[in-house]
C-alpha cells in the first residue's frame, strides 16, 4: 500500500489510497523521545490499551538489507490511536503532538466541508484527480481482462470449430433418423456417443480427439455446444450400423382402437440402456 505524506510540521502525517490519515509509529516514538526501544514499546501499548489491527493501526512487513534477509515491521496508526499514545506518554512533547493532530484534523475537515481559498480548492481538485485516475486505471484493467477473456474464447472457437465438425443433428441427418417431431434425432446420437465413452456431459470448455465443447455465444455464456470431430462421426455411424438390428424395437396395436388397427405400427425406435428413442414412423417406413 502506498503512503503519501500530506503534513510534515512536528511529525509527518501520511495518507493512504483510502484517504485515511496515518502516522508512522516509529516516527512518533522518535519524536516523543520515548526511552524504551521501539519494538517493546509499541507491542506493550497495543496490548495494554487493546488496540486492534486494521482498525486502529495497519501493520506492514518488509524485507530489507542487501540479501533481503532482515524483516522490518512498521505500524501506521490512525490519528485517534496516535493521539491516545501521545496522551499516555504524559509529557510536554506528547501533549504538543496531540494538539498538532487535533489541529490537522480540524484543518482537513474545514477544507472538505467549506474550502475557503485557492489552495484548499487545489487540494480537493488534486484529490479528485487522483481518485479519478485510480478509477480509470481500475476500469482499464477490468476492460483489458475482459478483452483477454473474449480473445481466449474466440481463439478456442476459431481453432476448435472447423467445417468438417458436426453437430448431433448433422449426424442424425446423415443416418436418416428423425424424431417423432420430424426433427433430426440428436438425443439418439447423444446416447450413442455416451455408449462410445465420449465426455459429452461437460458444462465447460473441453476438447479431445473426438469432440469439442465450447460456449455458443449466440445463446449466452451458459450454453455449451458439442461438436463431433470426423473420427467421432465415423465411430457413431459405424456403431449404429453394427448395432442397429439389436437396438431397434417396434410396438404394434394388439387390437383395433380409434388410433389404429390391429397389426399396425404403434411406436418404433431404438432402445439404448433401457431408454427408448422414438423415431418418425412416416419417414422411416419408406426410407429406412
Amino acid at each position: 500500500m502506498d503512503y503519501k505524506m500530506i503534513e510534515n510540521e512536528i511529525i509527518p502525517i501520511y495518507e493512504n489510497e483510502n484517504k485515511e490519515q496515518l502516522v508512522n509509529a516509529r516516527e512518533l516514538h522518535s519524536t516523543m523521545k520515548v526511552g524504551r526501544d521501539f519494538t517493546n514499546w509499541i507491542k506493550d501499548r497495543i496490548k495494554k490499551y487493546y488496540f486492534i489491527e486494521n482498525v486502529d493501526y495497519i501493520l506492514t512487513i518488509a524485507k530489507i538489507g542487501e540479501r533481503q534477509n532482515v524483516i522490518k515491521h512498521d505500524y501506521y496508526l490512525t490519528i485517534d490511536m496516535a493521539k491516545e499514545l501521545a496522551i499516555v506518554e504524559n509529557n510536554e512533547i506528547g501533549r504538543k503532538i496531540r494538539r498538532y493532530f487535533i489541529e490537522v484534523e480540524k484543518r482537513y475537515r474545514t477544507i472538505i466541508e467549506s474550502p475557503s481559498n485557492i489552495f484548499d480548492f487545489m487540494r480537493l481538485a488534486i484529490d479528485q484527480i487522483e481518485a479519478n485516475e485510480k478509477e480509470i486505471k481500475n476500469i482499464k484493467s477490468l476492460s483489458e481482462n475482459n478483452a483477454k477473456k473474449i480473445e481466449e474464447i474466440q481463439s478456442k472457437i476459431d481453432v476448435t470449430i472447423k467445417k468438417e465438425y458436426c453437430l448431433a443433428s448433422d449426424i442424425a441427418e446423415q443416418l436418416k433418423i428423425y424424431s417423432e417431431r420430424k426433427l433430426p434425432h440428436s438425443n439418439l446420437v447423444g446416447a450413442i456417443a455416451r455408449q462410445l465413452g465420449y465426455k459429452i456431459s461437460y458444462k465447460h470448455y473441453y476438447e479431445d480427439e473426438y469432440i469439442a465443447i465450447v460456449t455458443d455465444i449466440s445463446k449466452g455464456s451458459n450454453f455449451w455446444q458439442i461438436y463431433y470431430k470426423p473420427l467421432a462421426v465415423e465411430q457413431i455411424v459405424n456403431w449404429f450400423n453394427d448395432n442397429r438390428q439389436k437396438i431397434e424395437y417396434t410396438i404394434v396395436y394388439e387390437r383395433n382402437t380409434k388410433n389404429g388397427v390391429k397389426g399396425e405400427i404403434k411406436e418404433k425406435g431404438f432402445k439404448i440402456d433401457e431408454i427408448c428413442y422414438k423415431i418418425d414412423i412416416s419417414y422411416n417406413n419408406n426410407k429406412y
